[in-house]
């Protein structure tokens, strides 16, 4: 589900913006909500940043955060830039987006470890040790 937001943004970070995804022919809409989704998390007192802890969540929203799989998109994406990257420089641009898709699977993936983690507290998963 997404909203659509109209936004008043200064002339260089639209154009940054527009840059981005016509270079990676991507539309700057996508581009603009990628990096707010990467760096929403960051912001002190953002929703984002004050997720609800793992344990107070219910076992079928840990099993599902446990289970949870990058968007498959941006994951297709950081596939191609990671390839590319090992065969030739990345241009500024693909840099400043494997960074951001980069920190997007971070904090998916913490998220993901603290409710894995969760999961075999509660017994709800065997743990990998046993």
């Amino acid at each position: 589900m997404s909203v659509q937001v109209t936004l008043s943004l200064p002339n260089n970070l639209f154009e940054h913006a527009r840059n981005l995804g016509n270079a990676t022919r991507r539309d700057t809409a996508e581009v603009l909500a990628d990096a707010l989704e990467m760096m929403w998390p960051t912001l002190p007192d953002s929703p984002a940043s004050n997720l609800p802890g793992v344990s107070s969540l219910s076992d079928d929203d840990v099993l599902a955060l446990a289970d949870m799989k990058m968007d498959e998109t941006q994951n297709s994406r950081l596939g191609d830039l990671q390839t590319k990257g090992k065969q030739a420089a990345l241009s500024e641009v693909e840099r400043f987006e494997l960074l951001s898709l980069l920190q997007i699977y971070q904090l998916g993936q913490l998220r993901k470890s603290e409710a894995l983690a969760e999961a075999v507290r509660r017994g709800l998963r065997a743990s990998l040790s046993s």
